[in-house]
């Protein structure tokens, strides 16, 4: 395993590897220790040899290292530790979570929602729309807190889905689907359709009526609670967030001649570019692993 002290497993292709890669670099500690980032795909069983990827293959190793008293392991080189990233998904709502040390969840839904989570800066802007200064400037302004307002127009949306996972109710409810609820995805929640999607949700529980109408409770307050503590954003699924903006941007931009084609996929990785990895936010992750060396 090398001289690296410290080792991150990661569940997604897309931005995982290099954002905890340059959460990992921007703190001394670690950085002085040396650490690896895996994707979880890139293991595979010693046995069969196949491989898996997602938050179950991340799950499944770390249950297989746990039972095998390997999360920390020591040698003639030093210690070695493993870490298991892991998207949350909202499990502050809906429940599921593991809590281990050696397990790291995002602060927001996923890392998607992270990488966002740290606005959209005119240089963004001007690079990913081919845009003059003023005229990003200008666009900036017009977004506003334009992760909120999906925050709050969504919100019924989000509980549903919360409630989906809680329930274990497999339907057209999920973190994996944009808003059914709210006409044209961005228009004002038609009441007919969230008490339909209600319904369906209830009706695909595995509980009792008397279990879920508690668990149902449950998640009303957490989310209530959420939200009055100015952590709507962080309710928000990554995969949403970039096609919210496009939308936004459209409205203002109407019919003047601006380059969006392609946008909602080259957004989230030249927003992640231009994060500043050492600012505040990133002691949320080195405090949890620089706490086990």
């Amino acid at each position: 395993m090398s001289r690296d002290k410290v080792f991150l497993i990661v569940e997604g292709r897309d931005y995982d590897r290099a954002h905890y890669s340059r959460i990992c670099e921007s703190s001394k500690k670690i950085k002085d220790a040396g650490y690896q980032v895996w994707l979880v795909e890139q293991i595979r069983d010693e046995v069969t040899g196949k491989s898996a990827g997602g938050k179950p293959a991340v799950l499944s190793f770390f249950d297989h290292c746990k039972r095998g008293r390997s999360l920390q392991l020591s040698s003639p080189l030093g210690d070695r530790l493993l870490f298991f990233c892991l998207d949350r998904d909202n499990e502050q709502i809906s429940g599921g979570g593991r809590r281990n040390p050696h397990i790291l969840y995002t602060q927001n839904s996923d890392v998607e929602a992270d990488i966002f989570a740290h606005g959209i800066s005119e240089e963004v802007m001007m690079s990913s729309l081919s845009l003059d200064r003023w005229t990003a400037r200008k666009a900036l302004g017009y977004l506003g807190d334009w992760r909120l307002e999906l925050a709050v127009l969504w919100r019924e949306w989000v509980e549903l889905c919360c409630l989906a996972k809680a329930l274990d109710a497999r339907c057209d409810v999920g973190f994996g689907r944009e808003s059914s609820i709210n006409p044209d995805k961005y228009g004002i929640v038609d009441p007919a359709l969230a008490a339909a999607a209600r319904a369906r949700v209830r009706r695909r529980s595995k509980l009792p009526p008397s279990e879920t109408s508690k668990v149902e409770a449950k998640v009303a307050v957490k989310i209530s609670s959420a939200y009055a503590t100015g952590d709507a954003r962080r309710t928000l699924k990554g995969k949403w967030i970039p096609n919210f903006l496009a939308w936004k941007l459209k409205c203002h931009f109407g019919e003047n001649p601006v380059a969006m084609q392609g946008f909602e996929v080259s957004i989230g990785r030249l927003v992640m570019h231009s994060i500043d990895y050492s600012g505040k936010w990133v002691a949320f992750y080195h405090k949890r692993i620089e706490a086990m060396l």
